[in-house]
């Protein structure tokens, strides 16, 4: 779509009415301004930056959240079928066009920026830091295009129509474009900022970028290396109230790297409440994603051990069996299958006999049956058995406009570069050493879970790492590209049902061997023959 972004400036501008939580978005439309009469001084070059900042949120906020892209993967799934949770999706789905075109967009501005800013007579700090951020935001834009259509186009200005038609560059290429522009952001971002700039990217969010960068590609002393610096240098620090990282009151917390900012404001805010929500929540949410059993029978005993049914009894003491409707009827038997559990579950998920501060700030108790009549009992959309996030709803009454929270979306956290480290330098190794147990075991810790045990091989760290990121980042839109890095995602999609809590069958799930890569849209392919399609998708 990069068709679209080349004529003037304001052509990717024009929509961008820019905000944030801070202070440094501000909301000025910038229609009417021609490439002539932009870019001359300090503010231009700032609202020209500001701009990625808005083309990040635009795809945050798009089809699907970006933490809902865990409903293609096991732990979550959504409410209503769409092609990439049953495996139809066709190659010319508008989701992927439009995922394609703002990247693309994001890249048009920020080669835009960067072509322009070094000729405006400006303070010299914020021309270095604005160059910075566009730097920042082209290599995130493209590990994001990488992440999902594998191969793309490189560019590195800002493009003429005739120009725009070049064939895909390998993938090797776009990772090291990547890695340069992370490189050169690092070297030029301040590590902090005033209050006014607060959520703007700094060197640590480029580092754990440039991080992630290798660790995809399996560079794993590299990517530890920028993970342990980040680790050692930052002044990120583990939030000790997991539960407050997913709440307003958690925003621009000691902990997040890298989010997306939101205020709650008409056309500034986050759908989370909708989309994550539930009926008793203060804006009625529609739960459109919803955790899955699976999820939630992952999460460990207080004590370390495994989750099992077979250690539960029924109302009528036999084995108490997940399948059936009748065993899920008894309070007290189901009351005891989420008792001394690791704390993330019910600070994550909302299920059955536990309690949620809703609407009017009333306690609601999930009753199950649901008790509909109830006006003290929580009512989920969906009745007949089904969990619902517990993350990302705010409690109470404070906010009431459903699409528009101002909830910070976190994009990367430490806990994630903790166990990201874990996990680089665990393949390194032959056996992990103490600064991997030590990763692992300070995401642990945070939430009173015990250490993991000494003496794991590589292999059995590997999947506890694994184990880890799910349950920690559930519901943050970072398992669906995992399981995909891990080349596992065949194995624990495809035709897998959703299911309720009770067994009852929703709808199959679907994940060809093709889907590990979005298709190059077919829209993008017709007007440039020079793309070619991924595998499977012709």
């Amino acid at each position: 779509m990069i068709k679209k972004f080349n004529k003037i400036i304001i052509a990717s501008l024009a929509l961008a009415l820019l905000s944030s939580c801070s202070d440094f978005l501000d909301r000025n439309s910038l229609v009417g301004l021609s490439e002539e009469s932009f870019w001359k001084s300090e503010q231009d070059a700032v609202m020209g930056v500001n701009t990625l900042y808005h083309a990040n949120r635009e795809f945050t906020n798009s089809i699907v959240i970006y933490g809902m892209m865990d409903d293609f993967t096991d732990i979550s799934y959504q409410s209503f079928a769409t092609g990439l949770t049953t495996g139809v999706f066709p190659a010319n789905a508008g989701f992927y066009l439009n995922s394609w075109g703002v990247f693309f967009k994001g890249v048009y501005r920020a080669n835009t920026a960067l072509k322009n800013i070094p000729a405006i007579a400006m303070s010299e700090a914020v021309k270095k830091r604005s160059m910075g951020e566009a730097k920042f935001f082209r290599g995130y834009f493209y590990f994001k295009l990488w992440d999902y259509f594998g191969e793309v186009p490189l560019y590195d200005t800002p493009i003429n129509v005739d120009e725009s038609y070049e064939p895909r560059n390998t993938e090797k290429e776009v990772y090291e474009f990547i890695v340069k522009d992370m490189t050169e952001a690092y070297e030029t971002l301040p590590d902090t900022y005033d209050a006014s700039n607060k959520g703007r990217v700094t060197k640590w969010a480029a580092l754990a970028m440039r991080g992630k960068a290798h660790l995809w590609a399996k560079e794993y002393a590299k990517a530890a290396a920028d993970f342990k610096e980040l680790m050692d240098k930052s002044d990120r620090k583990l939030l000790a109230d997991f539960h407050t990282l997913f709440r307003v009151a958690g925003n621009n917390n000691s902990e997040v790297i890298f989010d997306v900012q939101y205020i709650a404001e008409q056309g500034h805010g986050i759908a989370t409440d909708r989309n994550y929500g539930n009926a008793r929540g203060a804006t009625t949410g529609s739960q459109r994603t919803r955790p899955t059993p699976q999820l939630v029978n992952a999460f460990e005993m207080e004590d370390g051990t495994a989750f099992n049914f077979a250690n539960y009894t029924n109302a009528k003491g036999q084995p108490f069996n997940p399948n059936s409707v009748e065993d899920w009827k008894d309070e007290a038997s189901v009351r005891k299958l989420f008792e001394k559990r690791d704390p993330r579950l019910q600070q994550s998920i909302v299920v059955p006999w536990s309690t949620f501060v809703g609407r009017g700030g009333v306690t609601y108790l999930y009753k199950f049956p649901v008790a509909s009549t109830d006006p003290n009992a929580y009512v989920p959309v969906w009745t007949n058995g089904s969990y619902a996030w517990r993350k990302f709803v705010e409690m109470g009454s404070v906010y009431t406009l459903q699409d528009n929270m101002p909830q910070n979306f976190p994009l990367v956290r430490l806990a994630d570069v903790l166990l990201m480290y874990a996990e680089a330098k665990n393949e390194t190794l032959g056996a992990p050493d103490q600064t991997v147990y030590d990763a692992v075991n300070a995401v642990r810790g945070r939430v009173k879970m015990p250490n993991l045990p000494s003496g794991l091989s590589k292999e059995l760290m590997r999947e506890k790492i694994r184990h880890e990121r799910m349950v920690e980042l559930a519901g943050e839109g970072q398992r669906y590209s995992d399981i995909r890095r891990w080349k596992i995602a065949k194995d624990v999609v495809d035709k897998v049902w959703m299911t309720d809590f009770n067994g009852t069958q929703i709808r199959q799930r679907g994940f060809p061997d093709h889907y590990y890569l979005w298709p190059i849209p077919q829209a993008e392919r017709d007007v440039n023959p020079k793309l070619t399609q991924n595998p499977g998708w012709e």
